[in-house]
């Protein structure tokens, strides 16, 4: 059984760890690399990464918080919300997808394919006791 504070440590490890390539190489090298090279000092690309970067940091923030929280409740609901997000990022990449032909970009497989699970054993495992 996996608890809503594995999850959401599990879930602000991998906000942590999109976090640093923009630490190590900085934001104007990571343009090159979400754009393959073809955009070179792009201020609306650096001014979403930089937006992306400080998004990640708050989210490993907040699951932080989340997974030391004694309400259930809460922590369902959260988790339900953040699998809500998950999906309709999903249908975003599907029905607009950036390069003409749906792609699943590593981070965002990476993503969903750690927290998406977890979330969901979470939740089928909420309410249930521990076996002695």
């Amino acid at each position: 059984m996996v608890s809503f504070s594995t999850a959401f440590k599990a879930n602000a490890a991998v906000a942590a760890l999109f976090c640093l390539p923009n630490l190590i190489v900085g934001n104007d090298e990571m343009v090159k690399v979400f754009s393959s090279g073809t955009a070179t000092n792009n201020p609306m690309l650096n001014h979403i990464l930089c937006i992306d970067w400080i998004k990640n940091v708050q989210w490993a923030v907040c699951c932080l918080g989340l997974a030391s929280c004694s309400d259930t409740k809460t922590q369902k609901t959260c988790a339900l919300s953040f699998m809500g997000m998950m999906s309709a990022a999903l249908f975003t990449l599907v029905k607009f997808p950036p390069s003409g032909t749906f792609e699943l970009p590593p981070p965002v497989a990476i993503y969903m394919g750690v927290t998406f699970p977890l979330y969901t054993l979470a939740i089928m495992g909420a309410g249930k006791s521990k076996k002695a």
